[in-house]
């Protein structure tokens, strides 16, 4: 039981399946590929900043009015094995795709409780990987980064929030450690949760306006 836990969280492990909603518009579904999202993993990485597209050029290519970007938006928990699927056969081959295209968003399932609370269903170290990866979008906005690092800690779930795990997948994004724990603790916890609470308050309402969803959800 004391044994120590081994450096690298690298190796992938057989699931079990549980339920995680996986919201989308049927026209990027059709762009979507059926293979596997784990040799897509190495293309997504961050770009530097010398390679960073201009903001005039990053606003001609979302805002024009003859190709809007096309609204993408995952909803899944820390977690959840179901996550680590999600991402790594649907959303990490579509965005290798038409990332330029698309106008992506990263919520969390979870369920308000009293005292504006927040009830996660793996349990609090859910609430606390949720949060983490929500300040990885809050403070590196660039889809490559925070998405990039959110499928890193996902490949090994069971270990979220452990800190080692965490440090090795922001150092492999360039992210700073020091900046993500300050974020998951500013006001004594109450900013990330209150972002935690915001996302899980859009995944609700997201479920409840989106006539067309698709649901991978399969249980015990």
């Amino acid at each position: 039981m004391d044994e120590k836990r081994p450096k690298r969280y690298r190796a992938r492990r057989r699931h079990r399946w549980v339920a995680v909603l996986f919201i989308v518009t049927i026209p990027l579904y059709m762009l979507f590929s059926s293979r596997a999202g784990s040799s897509y993993a190495g293309r997504f990485l961050p770009v530097s900043s010398s390679q960073a597209p201009s903001s005039s050029s990053l606003s001609a290519t979302t805002t024009s009015a003859e190709n809007p970007p096309v609204p993408l938006e995952i909803h899944i928990m820390s977690k959840c094995p179901d996550a680590r699927d999600c991402l790594n056969d649907l959303v990490l081959p579509a965005m290798v795709r038409v990332n330029e295209k698309v106008n992506f968003t990263l919520s969390y399932i979870g369920t308000p409780t009293e005292n504006d609370g927040i009830e996660c269903k793996h349990g609090p170290k859910e609430c606390m990987g949720n949060i983490i990866e929500l300040c990885a979008v809050h403070l590196y906005p660039d889809v490559k980064v925070h998405l990039g690092f959110t499928h890193c800690l996902t490949q090994d779930y069971e270990d979220i929030p452990d800190s080692e795990l965490v440090e090795e997948c922001a150092l492999e994004y360039g992210m700073s450690i020091g900046d993500l724990n300050d974020c998951a603790s500013r006001d004594n916890g109450a900013f990330g949760l209150s972002l935690l609470r915001e996302s899980v308050k859009r995944s609700a309402d997201v479920c409840l306006s989106t006539p067309k969803v698709l649901q991978a959800a399969t249980f015990y």
